[in-house]
């Protein structure tokens, strides 16, 4: 599966980023940026993400394996015959080689030094690998038939790997399909999440804060990690602005009706149902007056930067960047 055939969204690397194998790369900085930045991604993410948990969650309640009895059984008795070569009993007719064809007036020299004459002119052979050694008990003497043997072990293990495939396989054909209708559904989508976002409007913040950061998407992810109201020291390669400078161009968002339509448009653009914020910072992104805001939705955490024209009657959520927030 590539990128290619999903309109140049890197499912590998998607998949590794939602699963949480790039944490702590430069690689999960991009791809958050990608996600940010590009609704292709975007929504291939929202699609992933959930899909890869619950195969995760299911995989994860599969019970231990044990091993089959008859390996056991084999196992101990190797172990208790302490290197004997285990033996199988054969019987061939008097009268022929191992090839079938016997020379008149010979007899090989290993039936002349075991062989035990039986009732029906059979010759007891002797035991693979060299002379009894005293370890005949140790093996059953029970011919197997191996073919059988195989179809029961393959039968056993089709039903052991068939539910994680079946399983993941259901997610990817998901996956793929909405990918592959994202084009088509896109006015549905957008009426249904704009009224996903004004079902419910947004509660107040939990915290604001006027640090006068400026962030970037680098930084964005980084920011507001603190939920209290100790002064917070801005995120590791942001920088903070002297001054108030800027800071006038926010004043509109100040007032609690205005901050509250802001988050009911950001609401709507993220498109995961009503959120939850938790901080927001009266601060900058990429040199311009922003409102950074940290939330929580139902498609996961955000960290959203919007600039002053946030919630303007008839207007969006002026979104200047966003990314996911692990």
């Amino acid at each position: 599966m590539t990128g290619a055939e999903f309109h140049g969204v890197d499912i590998d690397l998607l998949a590794d980023y939602a699963g949480g194998a790039l944490d702590g790369t430069p690689e999960a900085e991009r791809v958050a940026a990608l996600i940010a930045a590009e609704p292709a991604w975007r929504e291939a993410f929202e699609l992933l993400e959930p899909g890869m948990a619950a195969v995760g969650a299911l995989l994860g309640e599969l019970p231990v394996e044990p091993m089959p009895v008859d390996v056991v059984a084999r196992i101990d008795a190797a172990l208790a015959g302490a290197g004997v070569v285990p033996q199988v009993g054969l019987t061939r007719a008097a009268g022929t080689t191992p090839d079938g064809d016997r020379a008149a007036g010979t007899t090989p020299a290993g039936e002349q030094a075991g062989a035990t004459p039986g009732g029906d002119g059979a010759h007891a052979v002797p035991p693979i690998g060299g002379l009894d050694r005293g370890g005949s008990d140790a093996v059953p003497q029970t011919v197997i038939d191996l073919d059988q043997r195989r179809r029961k072990r393959g039968n056993h293990r089709w039903v052991r790997v068939a539910a994680p495939i079946g399983i993941a396989a259901g997610v990817a054909g998901f996956f793929g399909y909405g990918l592959l209708g994202q084009n088509e559904g896109a006015s549905d989508t957008a009426g249904s999440r704009a009224a996903a976002g004004e079902a419910t409007a947004p509660a107040a913040p939990r915290q604001t804060l006027n640090s006068g950061t400026d962030y970037t998407l680098g930084t964005l992810a980084q920011s507001l990690r603190r939920a209290t109201g100790e002064p917070m020291a801005p995120p590791e390669g942001a920088s903070t602005m002297a001054g108030p400078a800027g800071a006038a161009a926010l004043d509109r968002l100040r007032d609690q009706q205005a901050l509250l339509d802001c988050l009911a448009a950001i609401a709507r653009e993220n498109g995961g149902g009503p959120l939850t914020a938790d901080t927001v910072d009266y601060a900058r992104f990429g040199g311009e007056p922003a409102l950074v805001v940290r939330f929580t939705a139902a498609n996961g955490g955000w960290s959203w930067a919007s600039g002053p024209d946030c919630g303007l009657p008839g207007g969006d959520a002026d979104t200047l960047g966003s990314v996911p927030v692990r």
